[in-house]
């Protein structure tokens, strides 16, 4: 069984992954992944339906993503009509010039 601390990205799994890109102005970019990372902490992990959140940061400082893993787009659905969670959306996206949201899957993994 695969440690809970961490994220597994699996092609024969059955989940849904949210890849959510953040553009932001270098001198946002660490608020913005510090407000993600502690939300993602204190609330969106208790959620129920939660996998994983993992928060990477570009290199140059204009983007954050938001790498997300679910167990399934209705549990996702569920976790977003909640009133606190759009909240929490209107924050993240107040630190960033652009939010560009999607969904996937999984096809294929290749590792070492």
């Amino acid at each position: 069984m695969a440690d809970k601390t961490t994220a597994t990205i699996d092609s024969q799994a059955e989940r849904l992954t949210l890849i959510n890109v953040y553009e932001v102005e270098p001198a946002k970019q660490a608020e913005l992944a510090k407000a993600l990372t502690e939300v993602t902490e204190s609330t969106i992990r208790h959620q129920p339906g939660f996998i994983s959140v993992s928060i990477h940061s570009s290199f140059d400082g204009q983007k954050v993503v938001n790498y997300a893993q679910w167990v399934s787009k209705e549990h996702l659905e569920g976790f977003m009509k909640k009133p606190e969670t759009q909240e929490q959306l209107k924050q993240f996206a107040g630190l960033a010039k652009s939010v560009a949201p999607s969904l996937y899957r999984v096809n294929s993994v290749i590792a070492e």
